[in-house]
């Protein structure tokens, strides 16, 4: 793993090393007593404090927030931080006081604790549902994958309709991410559990040489468009959604239109929701899921009908 990757890995949201580093960090500059600081250290101190703040937001915005927004965001919290600097050290030294009253010798670790107990338990929610995705891209509790002799996984060629509807969901958004990963598409294949594809309501993908592959940042997200479309069968409306881990696709889900919530391993769902026949992209509604904006192609894949 490059340095890049991993300090791309450690900053993606919801990564329990990103939550270890920050409340490090936070911890580290409780430490310091601003108010034994001169002032141009103090104006530093505030500083890299602002900045820890406005880079913790802008790596912790959901999928498909737009660049512009992003960075809103981040200056705004930065900023935020810098106009209450005065009353949060004011409110520092008045409970730093206390410590001391009530005997304590060293103060300033015990706020540096405390900051890293808040600090972990703020993010342990994120850290929580990122691990829920990603128990989801590894089901657990299956008797495991299907090897050939050669000791390898079993793999098939990706359904011509999960890869059209992939093409669509990635062609209808202006996400960055989209780029790499219609890059990874042509080298898809779906990987079999237990020999059966789409066990679980869930097609998993594997990329050919994916290491050669760009990958998509975040490294771990649900892509923000989803597909829906009524089955040929049933007239019962299914959606699509579109997994990443490790910046490459991962899965295809099928679910209910009523199921709001994401798809998580192990939920009671009726069997066989991957329809007899893949829809069309003139059968299929993709949604997006985020405020990004769409490209240009977005409206003509929407409306696209049936040539004669």
């Amino acid at each position: 793993m490059s340095a890049s990757q991993f300090f791309r890995r450690v900053l993606a949201p919801g990564r329990p090393e990103r939550a270890a580093l920050l409340a490090i960090a936070l911890g580290a500059a409780t430490l310091i007593d601003p108010a034994k600081l001169t002032k141009g250290k103090r104006a530093a101190y505030r500083l890299g404090i602002a900045g820890l703040t406005a880079a913790d937001i802008a790596t912790d915005v959901p999928p498909g927030t737009s660049a512009t927004s992003r960075s809103a965001a981040a200056v705004a919290a930065g900023g935020a931080v810098l106009g209450l600097s005065e009353v949060g050290e004011a409110f520092d030294a008045r409970v730093q006081r206390a410590l001391v009253r009530r005997g304590v010798s060293r103060p300033r670790l015990v706020l540096a604790v405390s900051g890293v107990a808040i600090s972990l338990a703020a993010q342990l929610p994120g850290v929580i549902r990122a691990s829920r995705i990603t128990r989801g891209l590894h089901p657990r509790g299956l008797s495991g994958l299907d090897v050939g002799a050669g000791g390898h996984p079993e793999f098939a060629e990706l359904p011509d309709g999960a890869r059209a509807v992939i093409a669509g969901m990635l062609d209808y958004s202006a996400e960055p991410s989209a780029g790499a990963l219609l890059a990874q598409l042509d080298s898809a294949r779906e990987q079999l559990w237990e020999g059966v594809s789409g066990s679980y309501d869930v097609i998993s993908i594997d990329v050919a040489e994916a290491e050669s592959k760009p990958r998509a940042v975040p490294h771990v997200q649900r892509f923000p468009v989803s597909a829906s479309f009524a089955d040929p069968a049933t007239g019962k409306t299914r959606v699509l959604r579109l997994y990443i881990e490790s910046g490459m696709l991962a899965q295809l889900t099928i679910e209910h239109e009523e199921a709001h919530a994401e798809w998580q391993p192990n939920d009671s769902r009726e069997v066989g929701l991957w329809p007899a026949r893949w829809p069309s992209l003139a059968e299929t509604t993709f949604t997006l899921d985020s405020d990004a904006p769409k490209d240009r192609r977005a409206a003509r894949i929407a409306n696209i009908r049936p040539r004669a």
